[in-house]
């Protein structure tokens, strides 16, 4: 059973302080927090909050096994919530989801972690082949005209971060889990059970019990014709 734990602004500030103290510090929370959860959902459920990506990436770099999902706000920009978690993604073996109240949002950057596929990458220096651009999109949504990327990161199409939706109701294509977030219990609130530590690492959609993504993208062709000046 996965254990899904939130952990509020204040107790992710606490967590740079400890983080600050030393190499030792560091070490003892990242060994605390593998142990004491398989998922932590990063943020505070009101207000605009700090950057909880930075947060993301700090806690990713001091632990091996747990996954992290940050509670994106609503003053940070599609294209660099992308950019940004698909970084994280990519540095830290797949252990990195994110999460929100705005189904049409996650909706768009799930699209937007379709923009550049990791097997368009060739690779091929004697042919002068980095990548085969005529897969590279612009993502198609009604709902976000001037949003299209690509983004400037690969992603793997079949292993796009998870994409959480914090509410009810059904989800739609491009929202993985919906998430009734006040049964969530908080960091601190409940004891740390067992001891994890040496088990082995799984990516994000195995942490939520799901299976390979599924393309969801329309897009065009993001070096093909005059291109669109008026899309990010």
């Amino acid at each position: 059973m996965t254990r899904l734990l939130r952990v509020d602004d204040a107790t992710l500030a606490a967590f740079a302080v400890r983080s600050g103290s030393g190499r030792d510090a560091r070490a003892a929370l990242g060994a605390e927090l593998d142990a004491g959860a398989d998922v932590l959902l990063l943020g505070d459920l009101t207000g605009p909050g700090p950057d909880r990506t930075a947060a993301a990436g700090a806690l990713l770099a001091i632990t091996q096994r747990v996954v992290v999902v940050p509670i994106i706000a609503a003053r940070q920009h599609p294209i660099n919530l992308g950019r940004n978690i698909a970084t994280l993604s990519n540095l830290h073996g797949r252990r990195i989801g994110l999460a929100g109240t705005s189904a049409s949002v996650l909706a768009l950057i799930s699209r937007l972690f379709e923009s550049w596929p990791l097997d368009a990458i060739i690779g091929d220096t004697e042919a002068g082949a980095y990548v085969d651009d005529s897969r590279i999109v612009r993502i198609s949504d009604p709902g976000f005209p001037s949003i299209g990327g690509p983004l400037t990161v690969p992603v793997d199409v079949t292993d796009k971060p998870v994409t959480v939706l914090l509410g009810s109701g059904g989800a739609i294509p491009g929202v993985d889990v919906v998430l009734a977030v006040d049964e969530v219990p908080v960091w601190g609130a409940v004891p740390v059970l067992g001891d994890d530590g040496d088990a082995d690492a799984v990516g994000a959609r195995a942490a939520f019990g799901l299976g390979a993504s599924e393309a969801i993208a329309v897009g065009t062709p993001a070096f093909a014709g005059s291109g669109r000046f008026d899309q990010v």
